[in-house]
């Protein structure tokens, strides 16, 4: 084999491509082994699952013959053996196809499907917020709240893959209602201010308006379920740190408010439980579907 087949073999070998789908967007990257970003992309999620499919393996596709395999990040509760995503809250498009049979059909490469909420806390572990720590819990608060725990080091999973899943959690009954008050996205925000302001806005809209009592009020009250899941997380599972991921993890005020409050209901945990967000942004899920996808090839 002459020396530029060398290098051509070689370069394949040391470069593999990391797929974060999210409800909203598509987010992908060409990572060195070294976990070097070379590339990346990003384009709106199909909701229709048969172009769903098409748009995963055209993303692929583009990579072909300069990739030595594929990490995939999802929400949903996945077996990362079979690759079957077993959670029926998620759009039909996460569902309808086993993406980890169809791309390494089409491919010929090993792939690693994984929930993203797992991804980023593998991610931060390698190179974030989590870094040197041996237990962690992370909270991502998106288009809904994930989790996701590492103990001693290992990624927990549970029994049908739903370990962390501390967004599902019960506090307590609605006050005047039958219903019963969880942790809420993003999206419950905004539509909260949304309906105080009579018009429709988004999250930096929530932030640049906080000093208006009645959108504050409406932000208190979201935040507070947080703080508690946040709270009964730590309590629980005893991490060195809770970790908060999500696009409004860059909000800082966000960040100082919740561990202020967490604190203040639980006093105790300032002494020993770290929160804060984490600092591997967008590239948490692929960082961390990477190091799986590397440890099992």
């Amino acid at each position: 084999m002459d020396r530029a087949k060398k290098e051509e073999k070689k370069l394949k070998q040391d470069q593999y491509l990391a797929v974060d789908i999210g409800g909203t967007v598509v987010k992908y990257s060409l990572f060195h082994v070294s976990f070097e970003e070379l590339e990346h992309g990003e384009e709106a999620t199909e909701k229709e699952p048969k172009r769903f499919l098409e748009q995963i393996v055209a993303v692929a596709e583009r990579y072909r013959g300069r990739i030595a395999g594929i990490g995939i990040c999802m929400a949903g509760f996945i077996d990362p053996v079979t690759g079957e995503n077993q959670d029926f809250s998620v759009g039909e498009n996460f569902r309808a196809w086993n993406l980890k049979e169809e791309l390494s059909g089409r491919m010929g490469l090993p792939v690693v499907l994984e929930n993203d909420s797992n991804c980023a806390a593998l991610g931060e572990l390698a190179a974030g917020a989590g870094r040197g720590l041996s237990n962690l819990a992370l909270l991502t608060i998106g288009t809904g709240v994930g989790g996701a725990l590492v103990l001693d080091g290992r990624l927990i999973r549970g029994s049908h893959f739903k370990a962390g899943e501390a967004g599902l959690a019960l506090l307590g009954k609605e006050a005047g209602g039958t219903g019963y008050v969880s942790a809420e996205a993003t999206s419950a925000l905004v539509r909260s201010v949304s309906a105080v302001v009579g018009r429709q806005i988004d999250g930096p809209y929530v932030f640049g308006h906080l000093e208006e009592p009645d959108i504050e009020a409406a932000y208190r009250k979201w935040l507070e379920p947080l703080a508690l899941t946040t709270g009964n997380l730590a309590v629980m599972f005893d991490p060195e740190a809770v970790l908060i991921g999500g696009g409004i993890c860059r909000q800082a005020r966000f960040i100082n408010d919740l561990r202020q409050r967490v604190y203040t209901l639980f006093p105790h945990l300032g002494q020993y439980t770290r929160i804060e967000a984490c600092r591997t942004g967008n590239l948490a899920g692929r960082i961390g579907v990477l190091k799986l996808l590397l440890a099992q090839i």
